[in-house]
């Protein structure tokens, strides 16, 4: 339960099996993890920032803590530790995969370069705004209900059967995204950015 390097030790100094943080293997602390619950690059996240997988920040796998560390709960250079620090498979943050926090991933829900995320950023089907069609706000729209340049519209913007605002389709987010309900590049997102089916507001 102490911070340096050491084995199966519960105070400082050189250990393995600690509670720390700092270059371990599978903990739950934050920095190069996958399979975290934090942020960072991710696919399958519920954040955001480049994750696969995650629910932290940052990159590791199956972690949900933070730091460079494989299976560990603390931090500093150990294994099987519960602190933060370089691991895999931590619950904390920094490069990771199968995050849920924020991140380039795929099926996250937060934000970043993702696929079928529920944040905000590039991604298509979200209820965000942006780039998207079949939106419920204004601007560059078909069939809304505001004005300007429109065809069947009661909005004002060029758009086609939006109810946002922003050139986007089927999306209820903002800032290119699909699927996504976060925030980033991604895919199925219910997040902002430019989105394909998306019910928010911008543009691409």
């Amino acid at each position: 339960s102490g911070s340096g390097e050491s084995a199966e030790l519960s105070g400082s100094g050189e250990s393995g099996k600690q509670n720390w943080s700092r270059e371990s293997e599978v903990l739950s602390g934050s920095k190069e993890i996958e399979e975290l619950d934090v942020s960072g690059e991710s696919e399958e996240l519920r954040g955001s920032v480049e994750s696969e997988e995650l629910s932290g920040k940052g990159e590791s796998e199956v972690v949900s803590g933070s730091g460079e560390s494989v299976e560990l709960s603390g931090s500093g250079d150990n294994e099987e530790l519960g602190g933060s620090g370089e691991s895999e498979e931590t619950s904390g943050f920094g490069e990771s995969e199968e995050l849920s926090r924020i991140g380039e991933s795929e099926d996250l829900s937060g934000s970043g370069h993702s696929e079928e995320l529920s944040g905000s950023g590039e991604s298509e089907e979200q209820r965000g705004s942006g780039e998207s069609e079949e939106l419920s706000g204004c601007q560059e729209n078909v069939d809304l209900c505001g004005s300007r340049e429109n065809g069947e519209l009661s909005g004002s913007g060029e758009s086609e059967e939006l109810s946002g605002s922003g050139e986007s389709e089927d999306v209820s987010g903002s800032r290119e995204s699909e699927e996504m309900s976060g925030i980033g590049d991604s895919e199925e997102l219910n997040g902002s950015g430019e989105n394909e089916e998306l019910s928010g507001s911008l543009g691409e």
